[in-house]
């Protein structure tokens, strides 16, 4: 059971902070100071070891008896905020502020800027630390499908894209060799494994990714939309708890004073506790009056031990020392006994009366008699897919032997298919139960998946039901049907792919990811034609080593790369090089880039049109002024009325420069999707090859070399 945690300080701020945006810097060289984001596109900076003095003399009309707060003005909505040193020997740290589109880097001691960048994609998350190979530090925004990296003069030395918009960035070395890799979470459900530019793995969870944060070792810890918190050792969930609350933050810290950091929450409803980090098993907790908007580790109160600071919205503060692991808490293990007591009490309960029916119906076999309420020693429950064409699904299909038993009810539990529930239910009155059941799974994205079934069995003439218990494998690529028919109009899509594998090995794995089986496949050739019930589309896969290896042929380009990805996955494949051509979706790319040039051209030119507005503003304010001196009323209220007139055409020219802005936005996600479908299409170097070279031709302009590039994977011509 978890105890208490009692803070060692508490302090309220007197400003509200928003979920994500705190962090702890030291400014000067010597003293932790908290700054945090909070409404009105304001920074306030938190220092209580400045003294009075100093504090007055940098603070906005601050006496010297008030809290130590500083402000700094941003005048734009805050949406990152993190602190980092990017030289080692440097004393003092740096502050990093996101924007929806600028990053700036900010001297806080100095009050000064060392870059400010424009940043067309949006800044939705931020970490900072060394990137793979980078030397220098990085300040690493993810935003719109990308992620980029910035070094001290604001130089881009590190750019790739993602599935989706990225919503939370995390640096650890995974493998323990001195290179961090970046962890990414974003709105398509992936957490993804960047080494440099390439994906090293990807996983798929069950809601938007919120946050991702390093634990010790190989372990890292997540958090998602619905609730659910839990912790990755390398590629592998050890374990997971779902709450109906939201996770607003994450941290780690050791509190219990093991040696071993465990993972802190805050959540929306003000719940802050700690859980172990391979068991998930709850170590503290403590409650605040507001949401728990932000969590960080610093020596605050500067006595040489590493404390944890919880921020809540409301500007309260609390830190928390490590508790004595030998402290007295007889009071605690009592009444954890006591609850251990009470569980075993109930389980012993219930296996009596398993073990008092299990004796009566052993006695009436012995004696010969046959009980019509119970099923058979030999009875089995049985599962399989069947496609649903009319429904647009596939049909999980539960049956009983005998079949003089009946299947009554049966809950199926799996990640990714039933939503938030994870589960389904189905029950069968007693005028329609049989031994089958039929049960509909429509999955919403290409995700293979376990199902843990429970059947409940039992006799058509008895009350009494026996639960089966049993696993079912999911392919990934369920919702695709093998059809047998010649296809006259065959998709226009394609890819090519050079493999040295041999057809047996393509044939187990098709067996594998889709719901296909075919005894007629030779071991020399490989040839499956598949149908979509989700969107009717065709796709068809042949593999002839002699004839230049795999073809897949197929309308989605986003499908293809994920057939191809699970393929290498499986098959162990390292390193693929591809040739494509989907003329639909190049059509609507082309479509894409010229709405890009549209929009940007349109960005400059009200650019330029607010700027010399600004300025007949700041004329009319002045002559308006000067009309007020010399007492000449007529020409005042005339130069304001003009300026009344002129500031009703600036909220409009900046309610169509906001428009264009989110035009633009959803352009450059489609143009960065573009590029992350067609690097998918490839792997390892090759996959890596295609990114860099992308982003050098966006950057160049050079229209023609990126569709060469997403044709052939690459420059050269």
């Amino acid at each position: 059971m978890a105890r208490k945690a009692a803070p060692g300080f508490e302090l309220s701020l007197g400003n509200d902070i928003l979920e994500g945006l705190a962090d702890v810097g030291v400014y000067d060289g010597t003293h932790p100071a908290l700054t945090c984001a909070t409404s009105g596109g304001k920074i306030f900076v938190h220092c209580p070891h400045e003294r009075p003095a100093t504090i007055e003399s940098r603070s906005h009309n601050m006496k010297p008896e008030e809290s130590p707060i500083k402000y700094l003005n941003i005048n734009r909505q805050v949406t990152a905020l993190k602190t980092g040193r990017y030289e080692r020997a440097a004393k003092h740290d740096t502050l990093l502020i996101g924007t929806q589109t600028n990053l700036l880097a900010f001297n806080v001691e100095a009050n000064s800027d060392l870059f400010y960048k424009e940043v067309q994609d949006g800044i939705n998350t931020m970490t900072f630390g060394q990137v793979g190979t980078i030397e220098s530090p990085l300040a690493v925004v993810g935003g719109n499908c990308s992620i980029q990296g910035f070094d001290k003069e604001g130089q881009e030395l590190f750019w790739t894209v993602t599935g989706d918009n990225v919503t939370a960035l995390a640096l650890m070395d995974m493998h323990s060799n001195g290179l961090k890799e970046l962890l990414v979470g974003s709105e398509d459900y992936e957490i993804r494994i960047f080494k440099n530019e390439e994906v090293i793995t990807e996983t798929t969870e069950t809601d938007k990714v919120i946050a991702l944060h390093p634990m010790q070792g190989t372990r890292y810890a997540y958090a998602l939309a619905n609730g659910t918190v839990g912790v990755y050792d390398k590629h592998t969930r050890a374990w997971r708890f779902k709450s109906k609350h939201r996770v607003s933050c994450l941290s780690a810290h050791d509190l219990d004073s093991d040696g071993v950091p465990e993972l802190v929450a805050g959540w929306q409803n003000g719940k802050l506790e700690g859980r172990h980090d391979k068991t998930g098993e709850a170590v503290f907790k403590d409650t605040f009056p507001s949401s728990v908007s932000a969590l960080v580790v610093s020596d605050y109160r500067m006595d040489g031990r590493e404390c944890l600071i919880g921020c809540s919205y409301d500007g309260l503060i609390r830190g928390y020392q490590p508790f004595d692991k030998l402290e007295d808490d007889t009071a605690e293990m009592d009444e954890q006994l006591q609850e251990q007591v009470r569980t075993l009490m109930q389980q012993q309960q219930n296996l009596s009366q398993e073990l008092r029916v299990f004796e009566d119906n052993m006695e009436k076999h012995k004696k010969g008699e046959k009980d019509t309420g119970l099923i058979p020693e030999t009875t089995k429950v049985t599962a399989s897919l069947k496609p649903n064409r009319a429904s647009s699904c596939v049909t999980l299909v539960l049956k009983s032997t005998p079949p003089t038993t009946i299947i009554k009810l049966a809950v199926v539990t799996a990640e990714f298919l039933f939503g938030s529930n994870e589960s389904k239910v189905c029950f069968a009155p007693d005028d329609t139960a049989s031994n089958t059941m039929n049960i509909d799974i429509a999955p919403e994205k290409d995700v293979g998946t376990m199902l843990h079934i429970k059947a409940v069995v039992g006799s058509s003439m008895g009350k009494l039901f026996h639960v089966f218990e049993m696993e079912f494998r999911l392919p990934k690529f369920s919702m695709y049907v093998c059809v047998r028919d010649n296809i006259k109009n065959p998709p226009q899509g394609i890819v090519t792919v050079a493999i040295t594998e041999r057809v047996n090995r393509v044939t187990m794995w098709a067996e594998q990811s889709f719901n296909f089986t075919d005894h007629n496949q030779s071991n020399v050739i490989f040839c499956a034609r598949f149908f979509s019930l989700r969107t009717g589309e065709l796709l068809l896969i042949d593999v002839d080593p002699e004839k230049g290896g795999l073809v897949i042929k197929g309308n989605n380009m986003e499908v293809v790369g994920d057939i191809i990805q699970d393929l290498c996955q499986t098959l162990q494949i390292k390193e693929l090089e591809a040739t494509a051509d989907f003329p639909a979706e190049l059509d609507d790319f082309a479509k894409v880039l010229m709405k890009v040039d549209g929009y940007n051209a349109v960005r400059i030119q009200l650019t330029m049109e607010m700027a010399d507005s600004s300025q007949l503003v700041k004329a009319l304010v002045i002559r308006a002024e000067d009309a007020r001196i010399l007492s000449e009323m007529p020409l005042m209220r005339q130069h304001y009325s003009k300026l009344h007139e002129l500031n009703s055409q600036l909220i409009g020219e900046y309610i169509k420069r906001a428009n264009n802005h989110n035009e633009l936005l959803t352009a450059l996600r489609e143009v960065n999707a573009m590029i992350q479908k067609a690097a998918r299409l490839r792997m390892g170097q090759a996959k890596t090859r295609v990114i860099a070279e992308c982003r050098e031709a966006i950057k160049s302009n050079h229209i023609p070399s990126l569709y060469r590039i997403i044709k052939l994977g690459h420059m050269k011509s």
